[in-house]
């Protein structure tokens, strides 16, 4: 039985097959913007869209209304039922949900509360209206413009003031926690359109006391992780300042730093490739601020700043220099890159409460009746990007996207952005052969199926087979990546109408290759007896394979690797071969 919240615009709704009545003027929900596909009571909130499914949790856009007008608009974070009654993950969702909610800085999205409602466990976090780090230095590279370098060292030193605030957290015995974020990368930096600077997705970070995540298991964004990390050693807060060094010196060169054809290039490339002065790529900056990249990115964490705010101090007396960049600076910069979109958005959202004005609104909640309004109001919804921009989703729900048009609309007219939220790492798009909503579609199937599909080289969370609607360029062009595989490129013509299959088969696999990392110089790998420098990718026939690792003549390590398509990593840890990210 659910529970009964007092306030009269809840839905009076029990039942398999309840009929919901919600007055948009008496509910709250027209002052953000239009109508909604959900309406679930939770506890003391009103769930109003799904937005995401993660391999652990699923994300809602909801709403909690109190007393004398209160409204508060959150996303609720909740534990998916089977892993609710896991107990060791009941407990890891504790101790992260404890961990986050004592994160109060200016720099880091806020959780608000922790809570569980009949045996389902929840948090309620921060909705951010803003673009992610990635997204605006996509749309900078797509009108081939770059930022100020006083705005990208503003911007991180902003970064370096949450992570040392994250660092310096202590119990309440103030003992450290020797906190450590663990996946600082682009995607987990947000710039809002008040032109906050916002720090997420602690989901992953470790404490020294806490053994939710086991030794050697690697956690982030493979490019931007730091030697160390790779490696499975003990981190500290100087892994955290590397990956720092690494989003800055993109930034400011404008392109990736570390990124390969392939992981094991990356790797390689992180532990061992020289890394090119940011002035190779823009000799307009300044020498002060190349020497505080080339600090973070030292490969020894001794030659590094040692806190995250050795490191802010060093930025802010480069900025002490140069023109400021502050938030207004950076909200007009936003402003500038997003603002025709976040406009049509305006607009779009203006007809919706046009139509739901003065009305209460009758839905039974079955699934045909959804997908006709999703339909309905899906030709009013505008997305964040303008062409090419990612596809609505049909038969999955990609993670860190919102997957409903109508989610899409209440959040634009909540703060005309988008909603950001954290996801547990290992998230994964859920499949379903649901209903198609749009009258035009493309379907995109594989041999063999499970590839990632990409649309105008944006991932878009799907793997094949799926349907993509909602698409208003002539013509698209996806791109197919499966683990063993050539990645496929490939254009489709979008129909008028109805929908049309594209079918690609990938062909042979690639061939089997070996790369181990974590070798120290000198160290030489023996495969069935051929001997390879340190670093060499090493292609193999199919069928198992012994494996040795000889330093000084000495074999200090034996394994046998069986020859699979793709690459075959693994790394040194002490005297054994262990895999790694296969």
């Amino acid at each position: 039985m659910r529970n009964q919240p007092d306030q009269e615009w809840w839905p009076d709704s029990e039942g398999s097959d309840p009929e919901i009545r919600i007055d948009p003027e008496q509910s709250g929900i027209d002052d953000i913007g239009a109508s909604h596909l959900i309406a679930e009571r939770f506890g003391k909130y009103l769930i109003v869209g799904e937005l995401a499914l993660g391999g652990m949790a699923e994300l809602f856009l909801a709403v909690h209304r109190g007393l004398e007008g209160f409204f508060k608009v959150v996303v609720l974070k909740r534990v998916l039922p089977f892993f609710a009654e896991a107990p060791e993950f009941v407990r890891m969702f504790i101790d992260e949900a404890r961990l986050a909610a004592r994160l109060e800085h200016r720099n880091i999205v806020r959780t608000y509360e922790f809570g569980e409602v009949n045996g389902q466990y929840y948090t309620a976090m921060e909705y951010l209206p803003g673009e992610d780090l990635t997204k605006v230095l996509n749309k900078l590279d797509h009108s081939r413009q770059q930022m100020p370098f006083n705005t990208d060292a503003t911007l991180i030193s902003e970064v370096c003031a949450g992570l040392h605030f994250a660092h310096e957290m202590t119990d309440f015995a103030g003992n450290s926690l020797n906190l450590v974020h663990r996946d600082v990368n682009p995607a987990n930096i947000v710039l809002t359109y008040a032109g906050e600077v916002k720090l997420i997705d602690f989901g992953v970070a470790k404490t020294s006391t806490n053994a939710k995540t086991q030794s050697g298991t690697i956690k982030g964004k493979l490019a931007y992780m730091s030697p160390e990390q790779l490696l499975a050693r003990g981190i500290d807060r100087r892994s955290d300042i590397f990956s720092t060094g690494v989003v800055l010196w993109e930034m400011l060169a404008g392109q990736p730093l570390f990124v390969r054809d392939c992981e094991a290039a990356t790797l390689y490339a992180i532990m061992n490739d020289p890394i090119p002065s940011v002035r190779r790529y823009r000799p307009e900056i300044p020498a002060e601020l190349e020497r505080i990249v080339d600090r973070a990115l030292a490969r020894t964490p001794a030659d590094r700043f040692d806190t995250a705010e050795d490191m802010q101090l060093a930025l802010d007396a480069f900025i002490a220099k140069h023109d400021q960049c502050d938030s207004r600076s950076r909200a007009a910069l936003l402003e500038g890159l997003f603002g025709s979109t976040r406009a049509e958005a305006k607009r779009s959202i203006a007809q919706t409460r046009a139509l739901a004005k003065n009305i209460s609104l009758v839905m039974k909640l079955r699934s045909e009746v959804r997908d006709d309004l999703a339909e309905t109001f899906d030709a009013l919804a505008v997305g964040t990007e303008p062409q090419p921009e990612p596809p609505r989703v049909v038969e999955q729900l990609p993670s860190r996207v919102p997957t409903i048009a109508l989610a899409v609309l209440i959040l634009s007219a909540i703060a005309g952005g988008i909603l950001f939220f954290i996801m547990s790492d290992g998230s994964h798009p859920r499949s379903s052969e649901a209903a198609t909503v749009g009258r035009v579609g493309v379907r995109i199937e594989s041999a063999p199926p499970g590839a990632a599909i990409s649309v105008g080289g944006e991932p878009t969370g799907l793997v094949t087979p799926a349907t993509l609607t909602g698409l208003k360029a002539p013509r698209i062009e996806i791109r197919l990546e499966l683990a063993g595989y050539e990645p496929k490129v490939a254009t489709v013509e979008v129909p008028a109408s109805g929908t049309v299959t594209e079918r690609v088969s990938f062909g042979a696999a690639l061939p089997s290759r070996l790369a181990i990392a974590g070798l120290s110089v000198g160290a030489t790998i023996v495969l069935d007896g051929e001997t390879y420098e340190a670093g060499t990718v090493i292609p193999m026939s199919p069928g198992v394979h012994e494996v040795r690792i000889v330093v000084d003549g000495r074999t200090i390590a034996r394994q046998t690797v069986e020859g699979k398509p793709g690459d075959q990593r693994w790394r040194l840890a002490g005297t054994k071969l262990e895999p790694f990210g296969n």
